[in-house]
């Protein structure tokens, strides 16, 4: 069954029009995500995204991000996705929302996102060994500083969203 999201305006209000994913990504309907910075010991977890992904294969991306589904609350969204992406549980009581911000782009093939992005830091120490990633989506997960952050942003092999979470560089050593 089609995953559907619900339409924002593109100021993040909501709208009572219910869309499939694919249908928001075809026609640049603004729709809402969640993303997560995982802060461990002032470094941040970054996933490299899996090779099969449609959308900027290869490249690091922040520690998990994902659409908000129908019955989802942004903050449900970030959980879920923390937990899907990386195996990582978060408590709601972890989560710091420190911005939010509209990302659109279009793709060569046509397609086009218009996404609606909450963006949370965790300040959560954890273990890389035990990180079960979601091998469809993730292909390598590591801990950075701001130094490392900047030279993987500089030499562009991070996905283009990054550039507007910059806020999370106030999270990290």
């Amino acid at each position: 069954m089609e995953e559907k999201v619900l339409e924002l305006k593109e100021n993040g209000d909501l709208t009572d029009n219910i869309i499939s994913k694919s249908d928001a990504h075809k026609n640049g309907i603004c729709h809402g995500i969640s993303a997560v910075a995982l802060i461990s010991n002032g470094k941040l977890l970054i996933q490299k995204r899996s090779l099969g992904k449609r959308g900027e294969p290869g490249k690091w991306d922040l520690s998990s991000a994902g659409h908000i589904d129908l019955d989802e609350t942004p903050i449900d969204a970030a959980i879920r996705e923390a937990y899907e992406e990386i195996g990582i549980l978060i408590d709601k009581s972890e989560l710091e929302l420190i911005d939010t911000f509209l990302m659109k782009k279009k793709f060569s093939n046509g397609d086009s996102i218009n996404h609606f992005t909450y963006l949370y830091v965790v300040k959560k120490n954890i273990d890389l060994n035990p990180v079960i990633m979601q091998e469809t989506e993730v292909d390598e997960v590591m801990l950075v500083d701001k130094k490392e952050y900047m030279e993987l942003f500089d030499n562009d092999c991070m996905v283009e969203g990054i550039k507007y979470c910059g806020r999370v560089l106030d999270y990290i050593n």
